[in-house]
């Protein structure tokens, strides 16, 4: 049986920021199928795929930009700045006559393509992926020309899932392990703690809790705008989009990125987590060539509360407090990963020397509940406390124990107190007393010095737009750093340590003759990020808390080709294309890095991927092809994402959605390969509404 597969239930979320930032990210964007902009308080770029009413594509799409010269109306593609989406009500008509609802009704169906594929993940064979009802309101308020609210309601409902019922004998079982000690009583990893092996003998369900976990009734974004002169303030909370690539966060660096809804059913401002804020941007006068210029500033307080049951009071009680909660990325990148939530990663079923722990040389390794492996098996980063503390450093298969050179000058092992307890979790190993007792996630405070602050400035060089930003992130883009041990102990934490972002953006007209530019209107994107002092795993010896440092580097380069008229292909329509390249580099790696705590892939110094994008339509808009793919050469893996939307030729407001979601590779352990075996096909019928 494979000890990590249960002891690491809830260790991928600290996978640092390579993975959740490249490709869960990647997949919450490209994988979109609703599509609404009221509320954005974000300048989109001009130059970005346009959508109207409920014409959607895969791609997240982008509400027009504000006028020329209004704060943050860029002339192409930086995001950032004001604007109010969704247009207020008229003037006039009493107090009411600045107030605006409309909304949406969306029903989301999902079936999966071979359920057999899954069994590594679920003991359920039925076919159905997801089945979601989502209805949201949003009111727009102009009390006059200068002050402006905007507040936005979700009401979300999922019907039980058999996945989660098959499922619940193994979320209780989660708590009573074999282990490769048959001498202790109760659970065999709670050593000389009563109050775990009294949890482990009767074990906890939260199976019925999975049912209703993506039930969310909540006000999500709520904020006032104020104009006075060249000043624009917003003050709420909001979402504000810095980045610009279309499929993976470059610079887009404010809000934390919410998985919980990830894997093809989210859009883009969905997978975002509004955070609390004070958010002016103050117009500047042109400085010689530089114009449309405007600086803008983020201040981010402590105080981030959310009571969704992602966020607090989830059955291993990670966080202390939900007055900070919000400020936490949550479900990376499922609701739960011991046994797995819908819509998971893969887990590792080949033992990788330097990484993993076993007790028998002899597989199948195999993580899925419904099929364990024969002896344990443990992946990072909880296989150093096995190789190292005893009963368990004598019982591990020696040639996949990097250290036992070091245990021979140790005959009964290092000294290890693995007794010890937080006192606070209530679920399974990582509880009071386990093997891996990881306490609260440790968030930081509302103290100012754990406040968010960004500046960034925007700037218009004859036709070369450029924008400039830091960004003092003190929760590491609301993501734990890897799993941190306390040496020779049963002791862990999550740590959310704070970090420094430098980006740049650029983008401008591609220069082509005349008769060429005409037809193919391509404008090109670039952007590029620097952290300092990030946190990313490592199992090497002198690394023994399991953590190294290390500065990062992304860039993105893009070609977008908007509202081509191409009347060899449609004379009602127009041809939009997009071709996106991203890498990130970890300046200093090392051969025993790893991307994410139980996966098992190697950390990559160099990791690119490449996304294209191309759309059309046919008698305005009624028939809507996109197709769409990520492609990454780890692996050869190969995300696709085809799509039709259908509009009646006698309303835009309602629509049908077709997709299907494809993933092929040949390594599960990296990239977009970690969702292989969750292939399906998705239908989606939305209705737009006006009441005022």
């Amino acid at each position: 049986m494979r000890i990590g597969h249960w002891l690491c239930s809830g260790i991928f979320r600290g996978t640092g920021r390579i993975f959740p930032t490249i490709t869960a990210a990647a997949l919450i964007i490209v994988l979109s199928l609703a599509t609404s902009w009221a509320g954005d308080i974000n300048a989109q770029p001009a130059n970005g795929l346009n959508v109207s009413n409920s014409v959607s594509t895969v791609l997240p799409q982008a509400a027009g930009a504000p006028a020329a010269g209004a704060p943050g109306a860029p002339a192409g593609g930086a995001m950032g700045g004001p604007g109010m989406g969704a247009p207020p009500g008229e003037e006039g008509g009493g107090w009411l006559g600045g107030l605006h609802i409309s909304g949406y009704g969306n029903q989301t169906f999902g079936m999966w393509q071979n359920p057999q594929a899954l069994k590594g993940y679920t003991l359920s064979r039925n076919s159905l992926a997801v089945s979601r009802t989502l209805l949201q309101v949003d009111e727009n308020y102009r009390l006059n020309e200068n002050n402006s609210f905007f507040a936005r309601e979700w009401f979300v409902y999922e019907p039980p899932y058999s996945f989660n019922s098959a499922n619940n004998g193994l979320y209780a079982n989660a708590t009573r392990m074999v282990g490769p000690t048959a001498a202790t009583s109760g659970n065999p990893f709670c050593f000389a703690n009563p109050s775990c092996a009294k949890t482990a003998s009767h074990g906890l369900s939260f199976g019925h809790f999975m049912n209703s976990y993506y039930n969310t009734y909540e006000l999500r974004d709520a904020w006032w705008e104020n104009k006075t002169g060249p000043l624009t303030l917003f003050v709420g909370n909001q979402l504000v989009v810095w980045g610009q690539s279309l499929a993976f966060r470059v610079g887009d660096v404010v809000n934390p990125t919410n998985t919980c809804w990830a894997f093809g059913f989210a859009n883009l401002e969905q997978s975002r987590v509004p955070q609390w804020m004070i958010h002016p941007i103050l117009n500047l006068p042109e400085m010689g060539p530089l114009t449309s210029n405007f600086i803008e500033l983020v201040v981010q307080p402590g105080f981030q509360p959310n009571w969704q049951p992602e966020q607090y009071q989830d059955p291993y009680h990670k966080y202390k407090s939900a007055l900070t909660a919000g400020r936490a990325a949550p479900c990376l990148p499922s609701a739960d990963h011991g046994p797995s939530a819908r819509f998971d990663v893969q887990y590792p079923t080949q033992p990788i020397f330097g990484a993993d722990y076993i007790t028998s040389p002899v597989g199948p390794y195999s993580a899925a509940p419904s099929n364990p492996g024969k002896g344990v098996f443990a992946s990072t980063p909880t296989s150093r406390e096995l190789w190292l503390c005893p009963p368990f450093s004598k019982l591990g298969v020696p040639g996949f124990n990097p250290y036992r050179a070091y245990l021979k000058r140790f005959p009964s092992g290092f000294a290890c107190n693995l007794g010890l307890s937080k006192g606070n979790s209530r679920i399974g190993p990582i509880s009071n007393g386990g093997l891996l007792d990881t306490g609260y996630w440790q968030i930081p405070g509302m103290q100012p010095q754990n406040w968010n602050e960004g500046v960034r400035y925007h700037t218009l060089f004859g036709a070369t737009e450029w924008t400039a930003l830091y960004y003092y992130d003190s929760t590491n883009g609301g993501t734990p750093a890897p799993l941190k041990w306390k040496p020779f102990t049963n002791l862990w934490s999550y740590q959310y340590p704070a970090i420094n972002e430098f980006a740049v953006t650029v983008d401008r007209p591609m220069p082509m003759p005349t008769s060429l530019a005409e037809f193919l209107p391509a404008v090109f994107r670039g952007e590029m990020l620097y952290q300092n002092h990030t946190p990313i795993e490592s199992q090497r010896f002198q690394d023994m808390n399991d953590q190294r440092w290390s500065d990062i580097v992304k860039y993105m380069l893009a070609v977008d080709i908007d509202q081509a008229y191409a009347p060899w292909l449609t004379t009602t329509g127009n041809l939009t294309m997009n071709l996106e390249e991203v890498q990130t580099t970890v300046m200093d790696n090392c051969k025993q890095c790893y991307n994410g705590n139980a996966l098992d892939g190697h950390q990559l110094k160099n990791d690119v991927s490449l996304l294209f994008n191309v759309g059309t339509s046919w008698w305005w808009s009624d028939f809507a092809p996109t197709w769409t793919m990520i492609y990454n050469p780890k692996g050869t893996t190969f995300a696709l994402f085809p799509s039709l939307v259908l509009n009646p030729p006698w309303t835009k407001k309602y629509f049908v959605k077709l997709q299907a979601i494809e993933i092929f590779g040949g390594d599960k352990m990296q990239g977009i390969g970690l969702f292989k075996g969750q292939s399906y096909l998705l239908a989606q019928l939305q209705y737009n509404f006006n009441i005022l």
